[in-house]
């Protein structure tokens, strides 16, 4: 399977109407308040962009959102009823690394999208190295009053 970067935005209010892709069937109607954006790692292909609920939120941010197998792609209604985009599409799965453009530029959705989850690894390690000197500081405390 092929390694996509997911990134989660606020959803414009002009498009909160819009019901989720990920569960939105079946009698639920539920109104997305975020957007996912799914780009493939090698190449900064786009590969989904879908809507999401609170609810479906919370399960993408615990990853228990289906994905396919193939290609990585988080699985929509549609995807569950009718098979992944890949394989209706007949894609080719094997990306190749595209070299960059001469001057540097890239897409700026792309660029933002790697700040925005550059700084979500970065606060991820952070808040790790902070519980750890919390740990720290209990047990100092802990040792300090025997």
């Amino acid at each position: 399977m092929r390694e996509l970067n997911y990134t989660l935005l606020e959803l414009q209010k002009e498009f909160r109407n819009t019901t989720c892709d990920f569960c939105s069937s079946y009698g639920k109607d539920n109104k997305s308040v975020n957007q996912i954006r799914s780009r493939v790692k090698v190449n900064d292909k786009y590969v989904g962009v879908n809507v999401v609920c609170e609810e479906c939120k919370e399960k993408f941010e615990n990853d228990e959102l289906l994905k396919c197998a193939r290609c990585g792609r988080l699985q929509t209604m549609l995807d569950i009823d009718s098979g992944c985009r890949c394989i209706r599409r007949k894609e080719n799965i094997e990306e190749k690394e595209l070299p960059n453009l001469p001057d540097g530029r890239e897409n700026t959705f792309a660029f933002y999208e790697k700040q925005i989850n550059g700084l979500k690894d970065e606060l991820v390690t952070a808040e790790e190295a902070l519980e750890i000197e919390r740990e720290e500081v209990a047990k100092f405390q802990v040792k300090s009053k025997e």
